[in-house]
């Protein structure tokens, strides 16, 4: 007697992606901050970002972009870096190190002087 492979016997049933199960096993054995690196390195495919924004959405980092952000809470962040608008921003200046220290005293920063008269020639 000889055997049929199952996938033979019912050829219209869905067939299982094994590659593709390992491959969601080992994105989700990753820590969050593994899989925020990663996102950010560019190392994982569409594929593997869309099934983490499924399976754990409050894990990957999202953006304002001012579109219904009250309500969503903001985009993606892997989805916004495809937008016009934060694609093509310039990069936001980092705060002085006397700023943020000041930020986390619960302070106000100190405005920066500028210089009221010309250097003499």
């Amino acid at each position: 007697m000889t055997t049929t492979p199952f996938e033979e016997l019912f050829p219209a049933l869905p067939r299982i992606d094994r590659e593709w199960e390992a491959r969601k096993q080992r994105l989700m054995a990753l820590t969050a901050n593994q899989r925020i690196a990663a996102m950010r390195a560019g190392e994982l495919s569409y594929r593997e970002l869309c099934h983490w924004s499924a399976v754990a959405p409050d894990e990957v980092p999202r953006l304002l972009t001012g579109d219904g952000d009250l309500l969503g809470g903001g985009e993606f962040e892997w989805i916004a870096a495809f937008l016009p608008e934060i694609a093509e921003a310039p990069p936001a200046p980092t705060p002085a190190p006397a700023d943020a220290a000041a930020r986390k005293r619960g302070q106000r920063p100190r405005a920066q002087g500028r210089p009221t008269s010309a250097e003499p020639e």
